[in-house]
């Protein structure tokens, strides 16, 4: 019963994060107007912060799929993508949190889409995580854990090679302000991080503890 019990509660977690993921895509491609990292439409999709939660969004709706389709223990590919996904959004959330907030101000940083994609949805997925996915999580996940940002990184890359270096038009995030050399030092500055939130994760989820 207390088994039956807690896999309710944790697809009733993945339905919220869905549904949050949901409202937040809405809000953001009927927003009209340009601010701090948010512009106007589907160009919000060259945001690490949109794709990374959209990511965990997906992930938490196969878990729903899955459960619909089959019961018993969850997959263990889909338990390592809830892990990737939520260090994703966990990274979106320690930047805004520990570099764009003290330089740029928070309001602008919670606001709009921004609210759910910047905090809610980053915040709950850290939550469910620890409270519902608990297992030994391997080393090597943590590795794949950076593919996401490892990603996004070449993309941001080669659209500064190909575009050239414009802010905000190509430089959304600024990194490559003080040439291409800060770009990449920049870039190696959130694989560390990345990495390191994996590793938080890794042991906060349970690492010492067996796989239910």
């Amino acid at each position: 019963m207390k088994a039956f019990k807690k896999e309710n509660l944790s697809l009733a977690a993945s339905a919220l994060i869905v549904v949050l993921t949901a409202i937040g895509s809405y809000v953001m491609l009927t927003n009209t107007r340009e601010g701090l990292l948010i512009v106007h439409g589907v160009r919000n999709f060259r945001y690490f912060t949109v794709d990374s939660n959209i990511l965990l969004g997906l992930v938490h709706l196969a878990l729903l799929i899955t459960a619909c389709v089959r019961r018993g223990r969850t997959p263990l590919v889909l338990e390592c993508l809830v892990y990737v996904a939520t260090v994703a959004t966990s990274l979106t959330f320690a930047i805004v949190v520990g570099f764009f907030g003290p330089s740029i101000g928070y309001g602008e940083l919670f606001r709009d889409a921004n609210l759910y994609f910047h905090g809610i949805v980053p915040v709950l997925g850290i939550v469910v995580l620890c409270v519902f996915h608990r297992r030994r999580i391997p080393m090597r996940e943590t590795l794949i854990a950076v593919i996401p940002s490892a990603v996004y990184g070449l993309y941001y890359t080669l659209v500064l090679l190909t575009r050239g270096v414009r802010f905000p038009d190509t430089d959304w995030y600024g990194f490559a302000q003080n040439g291409l050399g800060g770009s990449v030092v920049s870039a190696a500055g959130v694989f560390l991080v990345t990495w390191v939130l994996a590793l938080l994760l890794r042991l906060a989820a349970g690492s010492a503890g067996k796989r239910k």
